[in-house]
């Protein structure tokens, strides 16, 4: 058995934030937020289980995840 790698992918779509995550057997869920407090909001709420997670974000949202998650 592989141990594959839990992903947040960060990006943005139509407009909206998007926060993708994708669990050990591959599939994804995706989370939208108009705002960027909104996009913060969602990405708190995985604090607690941050250390399990492989983060990607788009580049134009790179800085803000890393200057929010490093608070």
């Amino acid at each position: 058995m592989t141990n594959t790698v839990k992903k947040l992918k960060v990006y943005k779509k139509d407009g909206e934030f998007v926060i993708e995550r994708i669990n050990e057997f591959n599939h994804s869920w995706k989370k939208s937020f108009v705002t960027e407090e909104g996009l913060k909001a969602g990405l708190d709420s995985y604090r607690p289980v941050m250390d399990e997670y492989e983060i990607e974000a788009a580049d134009g949202l790179f800085a803000l995840v890393a200057n929010h998650l490093n608070k």
